[in-house]
């Protein structure tokens, strides 16, 4: 029989030190995998449209129409990295959306002229991730690549928010993350 300290040691060991997570619902932190890739949130959260400092820089690309919000809206961002542990290239989704707990969605709006921090879906090498360590959204606060979406202010209420990674090839399949509001 095993004393106590070994079975701690054989549950620690379990966990796979040095593994890369395999959640398929993430309803906490931590990594999703859906195929090969494995997508981290960094930060979700309201996003001002006339803070000078940092927000701007989000929602740039966007036109006059696109930023203007009626009051009963907001700017919704998602930084999100993206890593492929895999020995091959693999292109992450861009097939995403944010149900809340009344069951509405919200998709991602497209910015016209993606900017530096815009998720922008592109392949990534075998042990690479997204986006690279040297470009200007991994240099900001967030280290990540923002989606945006408009969200009805009322609907801040029906929370968690989840995140829905959906699989290109195959719909029915999704990874899921609990965001933080």
């Amino acid at each position: 029989m095993l004393g106590a300290g070994a079975l701690c040691a054989l549950a620690v060991s379990a966990c796979g030190a040095g593994e890369h997570a395999t959640y398929q619902n993430n309803l906490g932190t931590g990594y999703v995998q859906l195929g090969n890739l494995n997508y981290q949130v960094q930060v979700s959260r309201e996003l001002n449209q006339w803070d000078t400092q940092e927000d701007r820089w989000y929602l740039q690309g966007l036109s006059a129409a696109e930023r203007s919000l009626p009051a009963t809206d907001e700017f919704f961002g998602i930084s999100m990295q993206v890593y492929n542990w895999s020995k091959v290239a693999a292109k992450p989704t861009s097939d995403f959306y944010i149900s809340d707990t009344l069951g509405n969605r919200f998709v991602p709006m497209t910015n016209p002229s993606p900017n530096p921090y815009t998720y922008a879906p592109v392949s990534i090498p075998a042990g690479g991730q997204m986006p690279t360590i040297s470009s200007q959204a991994f240099a900001s606060w967030t280290q990540g690549e923002f989606l945006l979406f408009k969200v009805p202010y009322a609907n801040l209420v029906n929370r968690p928010f989840i995140l829905h990674i959906v699989n290109p090839a195959d719909s029915s399949r999704q990874a899921r993350i609990e965001l933080d509001v």
